[in-house]
Parts: structure tokens; C-alpha cells; sequence
């Protein structure tokens, strides 16, 4: 017997049911039809809210820019005036929420869903979390702890070295994602200390 979903609610609906698959069965073997035959629904139903495969893709992707985005924001609202402490404390929600959901962190910077070929949706998700985490690097820059560095090549750098070491972890590369919370932290701790304070030896006049 068909569920029944009203105001949007298959659309949600359809976007949890998928993540589970992806965990079981990877991309292959997501598929919408499969998805409404699990929630009672007729096959075409999905079909109302995404127009195939990979627009459900672009929809579970920006629910980890949603996330990624709130736990900037809460990081700039628990600390107010502390942007070293928001940067560190958005890089660890960042790292577990990664750690609880490999399969939507993989979809986010995955081929195929690039700001050229990808929804307003999903774009509208990237925005807003580089946006946020923006905020936190500007917060940083009015209290002069960075060097003489664009905003947008700040953000890259620390987005990029906080999602490798999510994704490292989330593999089990490094370390069990199952860990206790504190070895896990301790790791991202020491990451987080050589993105502060630099590679480079202070007395090294070496160059690229």
C-alpha cells in the first residue's frame, strides 16, 4: 500500500532512503525506481520531484553543505569572540559529521557535480557554506592570526585540508571512524596546529 506523502514530504522521504543504499550498495546500485518500490510508491512518483539519477545525486550532496554550513554557524555563535576557536571547533564537526556520513561527503566534491553542470540547488548549498565559512575566516582576519592572504585561497586551504583528513578518517586509513571521540580529535588537533602555524621552518629562505 502507497505511503502518503504529501507537501514535499516523498521528496525528503526519497533523499533519506538513499543514503542507506549508497552504504550498501554504492552508486550502482541506487536507483529511483528501486527507491519508490522501498517507500510504496508508485515508480513515477520519484520522477515529480527529480528528473533522474543524478538530481537526486545533487539533492543528498547538498544536505552535506546544509550540515556543513550550520556547523560553521554554530561554531561563530558559541564563540563569538574567538575565531581561532571557530575555525577549530567547525574543522571537527566537519570531521565527525564526515566520520557519521562517509556516503554524503563522497557525493560532495565527487565528478559530474561541478558549479557548471549542477543545479541551482546544489549551488545555492555550495554558496552558503562557503559563505559561513568565509565569515569564520574573516572573523580571523580583522584579528590579524592569518598571514597576507586572499579570503577565497584561506577558505581553499582549509576546506581542502579538513575534507582529505575527514575523508582519510572516514575510510579508515588512519583511523577507525568508530574511534573514541578524543583519538580522533587528538589527530585533527595536530592537523589543525600545522594548517595555523605553517609548514615552513620561520628561518627558511627557501623558495617554490
Amino acid at each position: 500500500m502507497s505511503k502518503n506523502y504529501h507537501h514535499g514530504n516523498l521528496r525528503q522521504a526519497l533523499i533519506q532512503a538513499a543514503v542507506p543504499v549508497l552504504k550498501k550498495k554504492g552508486l550502482v546500485g541506487l536507483s529511483l525506481r528501486g527507491l519508490a518500490t522501498a517507500l510504496g510508491v508508485s515508480h513515477g512518483a520519484p520522477y515529480r520531484h527529480f528528473s533522474n539519477k543524478t538530481a537526486l545525486l545533487e539533492a543528498i550532496a547538498a544536505t552535506g553543505f546544509v550540515a556543513l554550513q550550520d556547523i560553521c554557524q554554530e561554531a561563530e555563535r558559541r564563540f563569538p569572540e574567538d575565531p581561532r576557536k571557530q575555525l577549530y571547533e567547525a574543522g571537527m564537526g566537519y570531521i565527525f559529521y564526515v566520520a557519521r556520513n562517509p556516503e554524503i561527503a563522497d557525493l560532495m566534491f565527487r565528478p559530474g557535480l561541478s558549479p557548471e553542470t549542477s543545479g541551482a540547488d546544489i549551488q545555492q548549498a555550495i554558496d552558503a557554506a562557503v559563505g559561513s565559512l568565509s565569515s569564520i575566516i574573516e572573523n580571523g582576519k580583522r584579528e590579524k592570526l592569518y598571514s597576507d592572504h586572499e579570503t577565497m585561497d584561506l577558505v581553499l586551504t582549509s576546506l581542502a585540508t579538513v575534507h582529505g583528513l575527514a575523508m582519510f578518517i572516514a575510510s579508515g586509513m588512519l583511523i577507525d571512524p568508530a574511534a573514541p571521540k578524543d583519538r580522533i580529535e587528538a589527530l585533527g588537533k595536530r592537523v589543525y596546529d600545522i594548517l595555523m602555524h605553517g609548514m615552513e621552518n620561520a628561518d627558511s629562505d627557501c623558495g617554490p
